[in-house]
């Protein structure tokens, strides 16, 4: 939108900007992702994203994206500004945010402590995928999540059963468009300013958060494969990894078999 706040702040570069208080929240777990995935996580490419061709909303053409006009290279998410006392952040000069799914992430943890605040007993809120819970789960396994196959849509490759946190997907099948001849897809790779060339279709993690599940899970498609398993188990989470030839690998712990139930966190 064109009067929110992340875009205010992209519009206003170098000013102060008065902003909601879950704003400077985003702003902080954007901080916080962009340092636990070691930079894997970075809110700051969405420059990269307009020069690949995507411009417009893929759900809706008529919304576009607005940036700086200038870039710079040599200013990250942990340079801007947070004024907590008045509510207000400055971007530097040359910096554009794009929180992208981290956002949905937040929304959903955010809905669920409001949701157990009223007094329920326990709360699962989905938000564009994007997953949190906690509390009592309706079933005796815990809150039951099914992970989607990304080369079939609508099917289930398995389902996981989570005590409680947050369940992120990240993919490569989604979010694609045509530029110049070629396919993109949204997943930008900071180290090289352009979509991932990554072997991965998708990746599914649970951790206690929704937002920390959505920065790990787009840190470790950028991986590949054998490489976003051993980051998720070097980190201690749960997850699933999907291959773009269709193969199927899980952290220690998970077994994927097709509808089945397995024990994640």
């Amino acid at each position: 939108m064109e009067t929110s706040d992340i875009t205010r702040i992209n519009t206003h570069s170098g000013e102060w900007v008065r902003v909601s208080p879950d704003t400077i929240r985003l702003i902080d777990a954007m901080r916080l992702s962009s340092s636990a995935t070691g930079g894997s996580f970075d809110p700051t490419q969405l420059h990269q994203l307009l020069s690949l061709g995507y411009t417009n909303s893929i759900d809706d053409p008529s919304r576009f994206t607005i940036a700086v006009e200038h870039p710079r290279d040599d200013r990250s998410i942990h340079d801007l500004e947070i004024d907590r006392s008045s509510l207000a952040v400055r971007a530097p000069i040359g910096l554009s945010l794009d929180p992208g799914g981290i956002g949905k992430g937040l929304a959903a943890d955010i809905g669920v402590l409001e949701l157990l605040g009223c007094g329920v007993d326990g709360a699962l809120v989905s938000i564009g995928g994007d997953i949190a819970c906690a509390g009592v789960a309706p079933a005796e396994l815990g809150w039951l999540i099914a992970v989607d196959d990304p080369h079939h849509p609508g099917s289930t490759v398995t389902t996981l059963a989570v005590s409680g946190g947050g369940i992120a997907t990240s993919s490569t099948r989604s979010r694609r468009w045509v530029d110049q001849g070629r396919q993109h897809h949204h997943l930008i790779d900071p180290a090289t300013g352009v979509d991932s060339d990554t072997d991965v279709a998708a990746v599914t993690v649970v951790a206690s958060a929704g937002w920390m599940a959505e920065a790990h899970a787009t840190a470790a498609i950028l991986r590949g494969t054998t490489g976003a398993v051993a980051y998720l188990e070097d980190l201690g989470l749960a997850g699933v990894v999907i291959g773009t030839d269709g193969a199927r690998i899980a952290t220690v712990g998970l077994e994927v078999d097709e509808c089945g139930i397995d024990g994640a966190a």
